[in-house]
């Protein structure tokens, strides 16, 4: 039991950069494609959706995640992301 000011401290086992599994792979895509993922730490705001010209984000079991085979790959969710939870990778 605890007492007084004492507060028990557990590790936070989650990854909060890494950007979130998503249950479709990116389609075969042209080198130096833009590709845009949603991070873990998004809000859930669907700010990022109301931008989005393809309707490519959806809201799924872990929040936000664009379906890569809709993607225009335009950057418009990654620009209107107000907490930048979007990430931006080049395809190699």
């Amino acid at each position: 039991m605890l007492t007084g000011s004492a507060v028990a401290a557990t590790p936070l086992l989650v990854d909060l950069v890494a950007p979130r599994a998503h249950a479709e792979a990116a389609p075969e895509l042209p080198k130096g494609t833009k590709v845009y993922f949603i991070n873990n730490q998004c809000i859930g705001c669907q700010v990022c959706r109301t931008y989005c010209p393809g309707q490519a984000i959806r809201f799924g079991n872990c929040g936000n995640e664009i379906v890569q085979s809709k993607c225009l790959h335009c950057g418009t969710c990654y620009r209107g992301c107000h907490i930048s939870n979007i990430s931006e990778t080049v395809v190699a």
